[in-house]
């Protein structure tokens, strides 16, 4: 394996040699601020003359402009509301340069108008995965996408399931923004996965930070933020269309994006999207996992208006998911149960199918937004969201005779969403934000599964109000926030004896943020941020009494669970010269009555089912810390080495004790050769990455069916490149995955006792835009 290694680290070297050119090595780090108010501009637009190219700034109004020669160069910075300014700098050293904008009173006829994007400040730590990246990751699931961000991992049942996890919290942990409304689902099971097509995003952003004063409870672990494009308000016509083929699995996949606006009617905008998956089972290195296809029809439209005082805009978009369960997990007997893990592996290799049989799953999402800003004339800005979400959730489970085609667990949840919130900025740098929220809920079980419910019907109701305050200065920034919710919930239903069970439970918290970013010199920067989340207790985990059909289990619930209560620190350091940028963040998080769903070491028998381990929910206090680390050195023009690592702790304090379902440590390491243009192909690499990933020795033996599998290698490779067509522009990207076909496990996949992971695949993806 090591030869390999450095055959590969050889290889890239010689490719890095044979492109030469002149060593630039000079950057240009650009902070673009309002003037008076000193507030970041994101998105503005800085247009290089020299370089002919251009970049656009991020959420704090930043740009690195890198690989420069020394010489003059000539800046057009741009955006939406302000003056144009026009800076010119003579470069002999790398240097940092703060450019202010001046507001202007625009007219709407004489200027094109763009939808306005809300800004995520925030003084914790958050990185965003913007096109290029996500260009890189089409075809895979949200989670596999944010797995490219440090201190992000996955959470998988079987193949075909995964959600993503952030220092170690995840489901109802993290909560998701999808264009802007909470996304409520039922993402409380394991095997529950966001049903968001990954195509729809522009970009998406991770907040690691507590963030609940600002996002609402559930923010414990961080919060992922799913952005589409912003609405065109002009009358041209632009798009894309994706398409994505992989080997393994044979799957295949076509999406496409359309906008527009009306030529006659200026700030009137248009999107419509639509994605088609499918795929078979998918194999590992040494046999097939039947039943683990996966069919999947989405799209979505949005329409809105826009202009320099005022906007509204409505979205809908339907999520449509069949998802096989892999067979081998629903067991026949006790004996079986305990043979299946003995052996590790199925005892039937399978054959690739693109059929889907029972178990399975079939979720419909549909997701409506109306959403609507006004400027005031006293210089604020009011803010309206409304959302109506329906969630369905079929899970089939195998059973004798015909009825399989009908499901054991049909639930049907329905949330309505309001946020309401004012926002000003001042000119001596103060911004301000006032908002409440309101959430309510209601939950059915649909009759004729001839099962006994899993959890009961339910009504949950909530408020919330908050307040957030910030200073921004040219060399730190200060934030100060509090927030008080009440929750109100109310289930009731039948158990397996027949008998009614089920009550009602109030929640109430009180939140709070401080934080602060420093900018000492034009190399550093460093953040910190103390904020307090909490989490009411969800259905399941209070109820849950009986066999989880998705994941082949039985889970028991308690009714007698507290919320929980978090404290969570997190510091930030980022540190970036001309040849190298290195981010290293620290937190350390305490949580209060932690719910976790801990094996028992039981297996309970039915006689016509078969036999299903059992997990209990049980609470504690918890202490998470750990470490996330990226770090990029350009070892030339052409070459480029990149490192990613994340180390998670995790111990059950009353107990000293470890808590299962941890992620393990994770490295990956990468090199990138960067080719030069080739007439029309431009945005030439090739990569090779290893992936290290070791086992879990932090867990009590006496609480898992198996011990945590071995730590495994993995190598995978990249390349790509685009071709221009005039102002279009065809990008190709070619991944190699499990390049060598190891045969692993993964600790964070719950099917690890019966079945390996996937084995090697080459995935070919095509976006043309226009």
């Amino acid at each position: 394996m090591k030869k390999l290694n450095y055959i590969s680290l050889l290889l890239l070297l010689m490719l890095s040699s044979m492109v030469s050119a002149q060593d630039c090595s000079l950057r240009l780090r650009v902070r673009v601020l309002e003037s008076g108010s000193n507030m970041p501009v994101p998105q503005a637009a800085i247009w290089v003359n020299e370089l002919e190219k251009g970049f656009i700034t991020d959420d704090n109004g930043q740009v690195s402009i890198n690989n420069l020669c020394a010489g003059s160069y000539t800046l057009e910075i741009h955006s939406m509301g302000f003056k144009e300014v026009n800076k010119v700098f003579a470069l002999k050293t790398s240097i940092s340069e703060t450019i202010t904008l001046q507001m202007e009173e625009l007219q709407l006829q004489d200027v094109e108008v763009y939808g306005h994007r809300e800004r995520i400040m925030s003084t914790t730590t958050l990185q965003t995965l913007r096109q290029e990246d996500l260009d890189r990751t089409k075809g895979g699931t949200l989670a596999s996408a944010l797995q490219g961000i440090a201190g992000v991992n996955m959470l998988q049942t079987g193949a075909t399931i995964s959600k993503p996890v952030i220092h170690g919290m995840h489901s109802n942990r993290v909560l998701i923004l999808n264009n802007g409304i909470r996304q409520e689902g039922q993402q409380w099971g394991f095997e529950h996965a966001p049903e968001i097509d990954p195509f729809v995003a522009q970009e998406m952003t991770v907040v690691k930070g507590a963030e609940a004063v600002r996002f609402g409870p559930d923010a414990i672990g961080g919060v992922v933020i799913v952005e589409p494009p912003k609405l065109p308000t002009t009358g041209n016509i632009s798009g894309e269309i994706n398409a994505v083929g992989a080997t393994n699995g044979r799957m295949g996949v076509v999406s496409g994006m359309l906008n527009g606006g009306i030529k006659k009617l200026p700030g009137w905008g248009w999107r419509v999207q639509g994605t088609a998956k499918r795929s078979g089972n998918i194999k590992t290195p040494d046999y097939y996992l039947n039943n683990t296809g996966v069919n999947e029809l989405n799209f979505s439209t949005a329409f809105g208006y826009t202009d320099q005082n005022k906007g509204l805009e409505i979205y809908y978009s339907h999520f449509d998911t069949e998802l096989g369960i892999f067979e081998g997990s629903h067991i026949g007997s006790l004996r079986d149960f305990n043979e299946r893990i003995e052996n590790g592996r199925p005892f039937v290799e399978g054959s690739f199918s693109y059929d889907i049989g029972a178990p399975r799953q079939q979720v419909y999402h549909d997701l409506i937004k109306a959403k609507a800003h006004l400027h005031l004339a006293n210089g604020g800005k009011l803010n309206f969201l409304y959302g109506l979400q329906r969630n369905q959730r079929q899970e089939y489970d195998i059973r004798r005779g015909d009825n399989s085609n009908i499901p054991s667990l049909d639930m049907v949840l329905t949330t309505q969403t309001m946020d309401l919130f004012w926002e000003k900025n001042t000119d001596a740098g103060y911004s301000t934000q006032v908002g409440i929220n309101g959430l309510l809920q209601v939950n059915n079980n649909i009759p004729g599964t001839a099962v006994t419910p899993l959890i009961p019907n339910y009504d949950n109701v909530g408020a919330g109000a908050y307040a957030i305050q910030r200073l921004i200065k040219t060399k730190y920034e200060l934030e100060i926030g509090a927030r008080y919710d009440f929750r109100n919930l109310d289930a009731l239903g039948f158990n397996r004896e027949g008998e009614l069970y089920g009550g009602t439970h109030q929640f109430n918290n009180f939140t709070g943020t401080v934080g602060a970013i420093w900018y000492p010199n034009n190399k550093l920067s460093l953040r910190t941020n103390l904020g307090t989340a909490w989490r009411a207790p969800t259905v399941n985990e209070l109820y849950s009494d009986g066999l989880h059909h998705g994941i082949g289990a039985i889970e028991r619930g308690s009714d007698d669970l507290e919320s929980e209560q978090s404290i969570k620190w997190i510091n930030t350091l980022n540190y970036q010269t001309d040849n190298w940028s290195v981010e290293l963040s620290g937190y350390a998080n305490y949580i209060g009555s932690y719910i976790y769903l801990e094996p028992s070491g039981e297996v309970e028998q039915f006689f016509l089912r078969g036999a299903f381990p059992v997990f209990e929910y049980k609470q504690t206090d918890a202490l998470f810390f750990g470490i996330d680390l990226l770090s990029r050195y350009r070892i030339s023009k052409a070459l480029e080495w990149e490192l990613k690592a994340s180390l998670i702790r995790a111990r059950d304090i009353s107990t000293d004790s470890f808590l299962p379902w941890i992620p393990t440590d994770r490295i990956e390491n990468g090199f990138k050769v960067n080719l030069p243009t080739m007439g029309k192909l431009s945005k030439n690499f090739l990569k090779i990455e290893n992936v290290l990933v070791a086992e879990q020795i932090r867990y009590e033996p006496e609480s898992d069916f198996a011990a945590p599998p071995s730590a495994y290698y993995l190598i995978n490779m990249h390349a790509g490149t685009s071709i221009n067509f005039g102002k279009n522009e065809l990008g190709i990207n070619l991944s190699l995955t499990n390049a060598t076909d190891v045969l692993y496990k993964d600790y964070m996949n719950r099917f690890r006792y019966y079945a390996h992971e996937i084995g090697r695949n080459l995935t070919l993806r095509a976006t043309y835009r226009f």
